[in-house]
């Protein structure tokens, strides 16, 4: 609870210096327009930041999303918020809120069950097969609050460990934004969250809180969580010698630049023969040439050979 305490007074520090500029004028306004010439600035900061792309059919995404914001701010208009973005004191404060409001948080446990059954059946299993080390290192990158990461967790602990008692599976999840990190941390979730999980799993590895479910302390010690930003190559390079990455969701995201240099530090992070694996809806064709494309039942994925 102080940790989230302490992380709302962060994202609201931007509050009081903006708000020493207009004491005047204390009522929210509304009708806000975000101007061809804020749309260019906003988008452009948010693809070299972030390498998400909004194009000129998205502005209208951009301006119901921060148009809230750049009213709470008490600020006269989005070429105000931009500058507060670029060259206010608390900038990395507003840079936090920034990532929460324009990246795309939808998750679940258990979203992709082919991808986490060809995990369990078929990869591991030729890693044990080749005589790889007995620890297996997953990156659920773009992790979101965790399902990823704890879903990998879940079928780890149930179906991995009773078949190969001595195997040792460490997960990091990565994200860029701190909300949902602190969320997976947490451990906490709604049903929402655990729509589509086996009820066994909810009912062995979950303790009712309410309404809500605590992951049990054996699956959250498997996993740990820590803010990043694909889009920056220092970070990406400290991120090494994993068997398996997940990507999902993320490069539909993405412009073609970014795509192909995310796709190649994501190759340089996996060790020899590990597996990528990307979202339902998504392509590696055009974009990188390095990889195996291997089929699994009802899914794909891409080896480092």
């Amino acid at each position: 609870m102080a940790e989230s305490i302490a992380h709302m007074q962060k994202i609201a520090m931007p509050l009081l210096e903006v708000q020493t500029l207009h004491r005047a004028n204390g009522l929210v306004r509304s009708g806000l327009t975000l101007s061809d010439e804020a749309f260019g600035a906003l988008s452009s900061f948010i693809l070299e930041k972030l390498g998400i792309l909004y194009t000129d059919r998205k502005k209208y995404l951009l301006e119901g999303r921060l148009g809230k914001r750049v009213q709470a701010l008490n600020l006269e208009s989005f070429e105000e918020y931009v500058h507060l973005l670029k060259y206010g004191k608390q900038r990395e404060q507003e840079f936090e809120f920034l990532c929460d409001t324009v990246t795309i948080n939808e998750t679940y446990f258990f979203r992709n069950v082919p991808q986490l059954e060809s995990f369990e059946r078929t990869v591991v299993p030729e890693f044990l097969r080749n005589g790889r080390q007995r620890t297996i290192r997953v990156w659920s990158a773009a992790s979101s609050s965790g399902e990823e990461a704890y879903s990998l967790a879940l079928v780890y602990l149930e179906k991995l460990k009773p078949l190969y008692p001595d195997l040792r599976m460490e997960v990091i999840g990565t994200d860029i934004s701190s909300s949902v990190l602190e969320t997976a941390e947490q451990g906490l979730y709604g049903k929402y969250s655990l729509r589509n999980l086996p009820g066994f799993y909810l009912q062995k590895y979950f303790i009712p809180e309410g309404d809500r479910f605590r992951l049990r302390p054996e699956v959250r010690d498997l996993a740990r969580f820590q803010n990043m930003n694909l889009v920056d190559r220092q970070q990406i390079q400290s991120m090494k010698y994993f068997d398996v990455i997940y990507c999902s969701n993320v490069l539909i995201y993405f412009d073609q630049r970014t795509k192909v240099q995310v796709v190649a530090d994501l190759y340089n992070s996996l060790n020899y023969r590990g597996y990528l694996f990307i979202g339902f809806s998504e392509l590696l064709h055009g974009i990188s040439s390095a990889f195996k494309v291997v089929s699994f039942p009802q899914t794909t994925g891409y080896r480092k050979d």
